[in-house]
């Protein structure tokens, strides 16, 4: 599936460029006051790259956040067996005692953001969809 993204070839794939996954992460860091972190993830939990807002104070240690990103990862993998079944996912969410996750697959990639528990659950995700759909030609996701 073509993302229509300014893509580089990377075998029988496309990926986005390295600077147009910064970009969508910076981005996506501005869309709401509560969002801590937005980083985008290969399908096996490696981060590409992410960015978290200035003056957050992390939960996690680094080693804590690859395992957590592998998890993540690995869970998107096992959710798309149920696609034929269920449909593709388009982004799940992960309500936390401390933060909020929310998880967006991106054909062979997965854009991760966390936020404070105090975000609009009803209002944000879908925030983001239309960012993506408007910058990543993800139509399909709507």
């Amino acid at each position: 599936m073509e993302s229509g993204l300014d893509a580089i070839p990377n075998f029988e794939r496309k990926i986005p460029s390295q600077e147009t996954l910064e970009s969508i992460c910076a981005m996506i860091l501005d869309l709401d006051p509560n969002i801590r972190f937005a980083g985008v993830i290969n399908n096996k939990g490696r981060l590409l790259t992410g960015h978290t807002k200035k003056g957050i104070r992390a939960f996690t240690t680094q080693k804590d956040q690859e395992m957590l990103l592998m998890e993540t990862a690995l869970g998107v993998r096992m959710r798309k067996e149920h696609n034929s079944h269920l449909g593709p996912v388009i982004f799940t969410v992960s309500y936390g005692s401390k933060i909020i996750s929310m998880n967006f697959p991106l054909d062979d990639e997965i854009l991760c953001v966390s936020a404070e528990k105090k975000i609009n659950l009803m209002t944000v995700p879908f925030l983001i969809l239309k960012f993506l759909a408007a910058n990543l030609d993800k139509k399909d996701v709507l």
